[in-house]
C-alpha cells in the first residue's frame, strides 16, 4: 500500500513467505511488515511513522482478558518483542475463528521507541512528540477496555527517487500455540519448535534476521510461477495463480517433528473441518506442482489414523474432525460419508504423489489400506446408488457419472500402485477391472444425444463438468478414451457463461477449482484459454469484495459463501500438466 502525506510517499509491504521445498521456514507461524518513504519533491526529510496492534490478535472475544510484557531478545541485532497472550486461555477452542489460546508476539529492531499500553492514547501521543516513551504498563485488562497494545515508532529518512536507496523498517508478527492440535491420541505442536528446541526467541530472532533472504526467495519462487503460467496461459492464468496461492496455504499448518512432519489443513468457510478428504483433492495439485513432499504430508495423518484402527468402516474417513484444531477423528465411525469419493480420492493422489516422487517405500507401506479402499470402489464404484459427492451442495446424486469415473480411475490407480510394490496379480487385476468399467460407464454415461456425459445414468438430456477426467490424465491411466475428451471439450464451449462453464445443467453455478481441473485435462487451447480469461475477468468484476471464493455464479459474478477455502489450490492444475 502506498500513501501520499504532503511532499512524502510512504510504502507500506505486508508480506507471508512461502517456502514448500524448506519445511523449516515453511512452519514458521509469522509475517512481515516493511515500511519505507521517498520524497515527492526535490529535497531529504526525516519522517515517522507508528505502528500498533492490539489486543484482538489474541481471541475472537473482545471480552477477554490479556496480559503482556515486552523484551529485549539479545542476538546479531537486538529485537525488542511484545508478547501477549489470554490471562485465561482455552486450548483446542476457537471462536469466531480465531484461537482461544497461544501467545502473539510483535517485535521490530532496537531502533524504535516503543511502548505497551492502551492504543488511542499511543497513538495521540506519537502524534504529538512523534515518538513513544518506551514504557510498559502492567494494567492488564479486557481488550475492548482501553485496547491495550504494542506500539512502535521510528525514524526513517526519506531521499528523492534518485537519490539512493531508501531507509526502510521491518516489523515481524508470530502466533506460537502450544500445543498446535490434538490429534488422535495424543497432541502435536507446530512443527518449528522441532528446529528452535522450542524458544520462542530463537524463533523470533530467526525470522527477524531472516526477513531479506525470505524476500529474495519469494521474488524467486514468485517468478517461477509466473513464468510457468505466462507459458500456460498468459496475463489471465497468471492473475489466476497469483491471487489463489497464498490463500491455498494460508489453510495449512506444520506440526510435528523435524523427523515426523505433517501438514495439517482446516477447511475453512464451507465448516471448520480438519484434514478433509475432497478439500484436499482439489487443493493437492499446488503441492503436486510445488513440493509433491507436501501432498505425502497431509495424507499421512489420514493414514496413520486409519491404519491404526480409529475408523471403524472399510471405507475412507471423509476427515479428522469437525472442527480444527480438534483433529480427533471419528472412532464411532459418525461423519459426513463420502464413501466412494473419499476411498477414490485417497487411492488417486497416493498413486499422484508415488509417480512424482517415485516412493516405493511409501506404496509399501501403505499398500493394505489403498487396496481395503479399492475393494469399496470394486463393489460400489460403477453404480454408486444415491451418494455424496465433493459438491455435496447439490445432495445426494443417484449414479452420479462424475463420482463413477473417479471409482474407477482410483482402481485403476491401485493398480499403478501394484505395478510400483512388483505385485504385478494385483497391477493386472486392477486395470482389467478399471477398463471393463469404464466401457460400462461411457454406455450407461453418455447422452443419448452423443453430445457429452449425462449427470447421472439415470437421467437424459442432463450434463455435468467430468472434471473428474483431471485424475485420467495426471496419473497418465488412459482409460477414458480421447473421443470422450474431445466431445466434452466441445460441449463445455457451447455452454459458457459470462464467468465461465457452470457446473452442469439447471444451474449457474460453477466452482474455480473444477474448472481449472477440466482446463487442465482439455484437449482443447481454445477452451482452456477461455477458462483462464473468464476466470480472470471474474476476479476483475465480481461484486463481491471476498477472499478468492470458489464456488460463484457464471452470470451475475456472485460469490455463492464459499471464501478464503485452501480447495483453491486446485487452480493450480494446468501446472501439473504437459500438453
Amino acid at each position: 500500500f502506498t500513501f501520499n502525506a504532503g511532499p512524502i510517499a510512504l510504502a507500506v509491504n505486508f508480506f507471508t513467505p512461502i517456502d514448500p521445498t524448506d519445511l523449516k521456514r515453511l512452519s514458521l507461524p509469522a509475517s512481515y511488515i516493511s515500511v519505507s518513504a521517498w520524497s515527492l519533491d526535490s529535497d531529504t526529510h526525516e519522517i515517522q511513522v507508528y505502528l500498533d496492534i492490539t489486543g484482538e490478535w489474541t481471541s475472537g472475544d473482545s471480552n477477554e482478558e490479556v496480559v503482556w510484557d515486552m523484551k529485549e531478545i539479545k542476538g546479531n541485532k537486538t529485537i525488542i518483542t511484545g508478547d501477549m497472550r489470554l490471562k485465561n486461555p482455552q486450548i483446542f477452542k476457537e471462536i469466531s475463528e480465531s484461537s482461544q489460546w497461544g501467545r502473539f508476539k510483535f517485535f521490530t529492531d532496537s531502533m524504535v521507541t516503543h511502548e505497551a499500553n492502551g492504543c488511542e492514547g499511543m497513538r495521540s501521543k506519537f502524534v504529538k512528540n512523534g515518538r513513544l516513551d518506551n514504557i510498559v504498563t502492567n494494567t492488564y485488562r479486557k481488550i475492548h477496555d482501553n485496547w491495550p497494545g504494542f506500539g512502535f515508532a521510528r525514524t526513517i529518512t526519506s531521499r528523492p527517487l534518485n537519490g539512493g536507496a531508501p531507509s526502510v523498517g521491518y516489523y515481524g508478527m508470530a502466533h506460537v500455540r502450544r500445543p498446535a492440535i490434538e490429534y488422535t491420541d495424543s497432541q502435536l505442536n507446530q512443527l518449528w519448535e522441532s528446529y528452535f528446541s522450542g524458544d520462542d526467541n530463537k524463533m523470533v530472532q530467526f525470522v527477524y534476521e531472516d526477513r531479506e533472504d525470505a524476500l529474495k526467495r519469494a521474488n524467486a519462487l514468485d517468478s517461477k510461477i509466473v513464468g510457468d503460467a505466462q507459458r500456460i496461459g498468459g496475463d489471465s492464468y497468471v492473475k489466476v495463480v497469483s491471487a489463489a496461492l497464498r490463500q491455498a496455504y494460508g489453510g495449512t499448518e506444520m506440526v510435528g517433528t523435524a523427523a515426523k512432519p505433517w501438514m495439517m489443513l482446516k477447511e475453512i468457510s464451507s465448516n471448520g473441518n480438519c484434514q478433509t478428504v475432497d478439500v484436499i483433492y482439489p487443493h493437492f495439485p499446488v503441492q503436486l506442482y510445488l513440493n509433491p513432499t507436501l501432498l505425502r504430508l497431509l495424507m499421512e495423518p489420514l493414514l496413520d489414523n486409519q491404519e491404526r484402527g480409529f475408523f471403524p468402516k472399510k471405507y475412507c474417513i471423509h476427515d479428522l474432525g469437525t472442527h480444527y484444531p480438534r483433529c480427533i477423528g471419528h472412532t464411532d465411525g459418525k461423519q459426513e460419508d463420502m464413501e466412494v469419493e473419499e476411498s477414490a480420492n485417497m487411492v488417486i493422489m497416493m498413486s499422484a504423489y508415488v509417480r512424482a516422487t517415485n516412493d516405493k517405500q511409501f506404496a509399501q507401506k501403505h499398500y493394505n489400506i489403498a487396496e481395503q479402499w479399492t475393494q469399496y470402489l470394486v463393489d460400489h464404484g460403477l453404480i454408486t446408488g444415491d451418494a455424496l459427492t465433493t459438491d455435496d451442495f447439490l445432495g445426494k446424486i443417484k449414479n452420479s457419472t462424475n463420482l463413477s469415473l473417479k471409482a474407477i480411475i482410483g482402481i485403476g490407480a491401485m493398480g499403478q500402485l501394484a505395478e510400483v510394490v512388483g505385485n504385478h496379480d494385483d497391477q493386472q487385476k486392477y486395470r482389467q477391472i478399471a477398463e471393463k468399467y469404464v466401457t460400462e460407464w461411457i454406455r450407461m454415461g453418455e447422452d443419448p444425444s452423443n453430445k457429452h456425459m449425462k449427470l447421472s445414468y439415470n437421467d437424459n438430456n442432463t450434463w455435468f463438468m467430468i472434471y473428474n477426467l483431471y485424475a485420467d490424465v495426471i496419473l497418465d491411466t488412459k482409460l477414458v478414451p480421447e473421443s470422450i475428451y474431445k466431445q466434452q471439450d466441445e460441449w463445455y464451449l457451447s455452454m459458457q457463461n459470462y464467468y465461465g462453464v457452470p457446473l452442469g445443467s439447471g444451474t449457474p453455478h460453477t466452482k474455480f477449482d473444477w474448472v481449472m481441473f477440466t482446463a487442465a485435462a482439455s484437449t482443447n487451447a481454445k477452451l482452456r484459454q477461455s477458462m483462464f480469461d473468464r476466470t480472470a475477468q471474474w476476479l476483475r468484476e465480481t461484486p463481491d469484495h471476498v477472499p478468492f471464493s470458489d464456488w460463484v455464479d457464471t452470470q451475475t459474478g456472485g460469490s455463492r459463501g464459499f471464501k478464503n477455502r485452501p480447495v483453491i489450490g486446485g487452480v493450480f492444475a494446468p501446472l501439473t500438466i504437459k500438453h
